[in-house]
């Protein structure tokens, strides 16, 4: 649809866009990416024609832009900006008319019946009818945005093109917004070509990406680009990490401040404290922990302070993390049926990494393990130390000829300081590993042998 061939062109005498070539296909949704200074709008304004062409060639559907009327060109092609310039007191609706300007005819160019069907369509879905009489100068900057698309999509274009278009819209209006050009694009066949700031809210809806950096592109190509780490800290500066959306096929980024990665390391023995009843057992940390976990609050992988054993029912769990102040995105909490009192804590030191443990376990076949290691982990590791501590347990209630039962509510956490050095690997062959297999085969046959005295 848009094809783009050794552009070269910019402001000055030494071009900042570099020798440029790019097909945008008809129908799909292109995301133009790259920091301030890296030459987006100017490449933007290159294609567009409100900055002229040092060297190379703009082709619209097959034919150079250049040959292109205005008029040719406003049937064919939208384009929204971020300077917002209207010189006179045009109301909402009367800006939005004038995208139909190159669909009239005659030469008074009044409106037809067609022209404000199309006109109501498009303040309906962009939700602006409610000011359609307002003037424009007195709508906000998002509203502003959302009028000036109305406008651009009463063109009917075949090709839209938005610089950074939502840039004066809070995440609401955003995804409105965006949400918006997709479906348009999927039913109508619309080809857009966007300038966006945000990655995520690009990987998230569109269907290839460009990186732009020093004025060349980088890498073109789907959003599993927005994967390679090392080349978006190139271009950005900025440490990130990428990880897969939860509910969609996408990667997203996250972002590492400087201050997060060169905090002084603390003493794990001086890192936490315990608090005990007849019905609760919190063990608090001053730092949050890298958790995973299947507990019945607080389950899955993320960064928890509060970790508890409760016995007793859900609801009693749930009253006593209110009682404590304890809300279920800062804690994790494990109902057993064990008395407390019967807890097992174990504290060792292998191969120089602290590791300390509690585990609750008896003749009513159920185990729950709260194991914190003072180490950083990579993700990959993390699910390494859970399966190493799953392997660990079932293998000493084998030897200790304890039959899991089918029922079990077996409950594992698995909490890591984060700080220290990398370790990429916890499996059971590793040191580590080692060390998890040693601490959880102690921690449960202590914990058995506690219980069976108590019963004879």
């Amino acid at each position: 649809m848009i094809t783009i061939q050794n552009l070269v062109g910019g402001y000055t005498q030494s071009p900042i866009i570099k020798g440029i070539d790019l097909e945008i296909k008809k129908g799909e949704f292109f995301a133009l990416l790259g920091p301030n200074g890296s030459g987006k709008t100017t490449l933007f304004k290159l294609i567009t024609g409100q900055l002229p062409l040092k060297s190379g060639k703009v082709s619209l559907g097959g034919k150079d832009i250049s040959s292109l009327s205005k008029l040719e060109k406003a049937k064919k092609m939208a384009v929204l900006t971020q300077e917002v310039q209207v010189s006179f007191d045009y109301t909402v609706e009367e800006i939005i008319s004038l995208g139909r300007y190159p669909h009239q005819k005659g030469i008074l160019k009044q409106l037809s019946k067609e022209d404000r069907k199309v006109i109501e369509e498009v303040m309906e879905i962009t939700q602006i009818r409610d000011f359609r009489k307002t003037q424009f100068r007195l709508i906000s900057g998002g509203e502003k945005q959302r009028v000036l698309l109305a406008k651009a999509l009463a063109q009917e274009p075949e090709v839209l093109l938005l610089d950074e278009p939502t840039n004066h819209l809070d995440i609401k209006h955003t995804f409105q917004m965006l949400n918006l050009l997709k479906e348009r694009q999927q039913t109508t066949g619309l080809t857009i070509f966007s300038i966006l700031h945000d990655l995520n809210v690009a990987s998230l809806f569109a269907d290839r990406v460009a990186l732009l950096h020093n004025g060349s592109f980088l890498e073109v190509g789907d959003v599993d680009l927005l994967r390679k780490e090392d080349q978006l800290k190139k271009v950005y500066e900025v440490k990130v990490s990428s990880q897969s959306h939860p509910t969609v096929p996408k990667p997203q980024l996250l972002m590492t401040p400087f201050h997060s990665t060169s905090s002084q390391l603390f003493k794990f023995e001086d890192s936490y404290k315990m608090d005990q009843t007849e019905e609760y057992f919190h063990v608090q940390f001053n730092q949050p922990l890298r958790t995973i976990s299947n507990t019945v609050i607080g389950s899955g992988i993320q960064w928890i302070k509060h970790f508890c054993h409760v016995q007793g029912s859900r609801p009693d769990l749930q009253h006593l993390l209110e009682k404590y102040s304890i809300s279920p995105e800062k804690g994790v909490a494990i109902m057993t049926a064990a008395k407390l009192g019967d807890l097992v804590i174990v504290r060792k030191q292998i191969e120089e990494i602290n590791m300390m443990i509690i585990v609750s376990a008896g003749s009513w076949k159920s185990t729950n393990i709260m194991l914190f290691i003072d180490a950083n982990f990579t993700d990959g590791a993390l699910v390494d130390g859970y399966m190493s501590a799953v392997e660990a347990k079932m293998k000493a209630l084998h030897v200790c000829q304890i039959e899991v039962s089918p029922t079990s509510t077996d409950t594992l956490i698995l909490g890591l300081t984060q700080q220290g050095a990398k370790i990429s690997c916890a499996g059971s062959g590793t040191v580590v590993g080692k060390g998890i297999h040693q601490m959880v085969n102690c921690a449960i046959k202590e914990a058995l042998s506690q219980n069976l005295e108590k019963v004879h």
